[in-house]
């Protein structure tokens, strides 16, 4: 009996990851109370390169998300711990023939807490069809940083993206109260629109709390006279925006923001995670 491929792929059921972690603070530092995986995505063991704060990497080893695959991250960080995660290399979300593939990160930061959230850039393949959420909740005293990157389609192989669909949502809450709520339909319409992304494919946003004008005058003088950058500061919230042709030059820019506000921020130096230069 001959069988239909797009019936097929539109039951599939695709790969299920969850990814649970939790750090506490400790009189060493901070440590990985919590690790439960299911599915292909999980961490491999903590690093201490500046000393208190643990660094971790998120590891998915197929390599990227197909229609019906579902990555579910939540963190928790207790009051007085210090955790930074990241990614070894970009995330890619492959094309799709109808089933939406799903990604959800949740953070809870603990009053007193410090979390910085430095993965690196999202391919969106074109033909993608992606969900995803992303959602910072912070407790008292508790500090952030964290940003996202998305790259539509791969301009270097010669794809655009003119038949993907992305829903993409971020928010940080303070208090159970919202401090920003931001969400986007990213598709061909948006990417040429000179009001949506003015055909550039890389999008980045970069927030950080609590913040103060010295965080923001920093952001503004590294990003010098760029027209596709934009920075604001709204309750103590740090926003960052910037658009791009190429992924190497917007990362830069937010690593050169990161390293410029960290000191005040977090308190200590900024401490590269060793996976990038790899």
């Amino acid at each position: 009996m001959a069988v239909n491929p797009e019936t097929t792929e539109a039951v599939c059921e695709g790969w299920k990851a969850r990814l649970r972690l939790g750090f506490r603070g400790s009189e060493g530092g901070t440590i990985l109370a919590r690790r439960e995986h299911a599915g292909p995505l999980l961490v491999q063991k903590p690093f201490y390169p500046e000393g208190a704060t643990c660094h971790v990497y998120l590891v998915h080893p197929p390599g990227g998300v197909v229609g019906g695959d579902t990555i579910d991250l939540g963190v928790q960080c207790d009051s007085g711990s210090q955790a930074l995660l990241t990614t070894p290399a970009a995330g890619k979300f492959y094309r799709s023939r109808g089933p939406w593939a799903k990604q959800k990160n949740r953070f809870e930061v603990m009053d007193g807490a410090i979390l910085e959230w430095l993965p690196q850039e999202t391919i969106l393949f074109d033909d993608c069809r992606v969900e995803s959420r992303t959602r910072f909740e912070l407790a008292g005293e508790a500090r952030m940083i964290g940003w996202e990157m998305v790259a539509l389609g791969r301009p270097a192989c010669n794809e655009g993206f003119t038949l993907g669909r992305a829903r993409m949502g971020l928010e940080v809450w303070k208090d159970g109260a919202p401090l920003l709520l931001e969400h986007m339909n990213l598709n061909a319409a948006m990417l040429a629109s000179p009001c949506g992304l003015n055909n550039n494919p890389l999008s980045a946003t970069l927030v950080a709390y609590p913040a103060t004008s010295r965080e923001l005058d920093a952001a503004r003088d590294l990003a010098g006279e760029r027209s596709d950058f934009g920075a604001t500061l709204i309750d103590r919230l740090l926003i960052c925006r910037t658009l791009g042709q190429q992924a190497e030059p917007v990362r830069n820019l937010l690593v050169s923001i990161w390293r410029a506000i960290r000191p005040g921020m977090a308190g200590k130096p900024a401490c590269e995670p060793r996976v990038w230069a790899t």
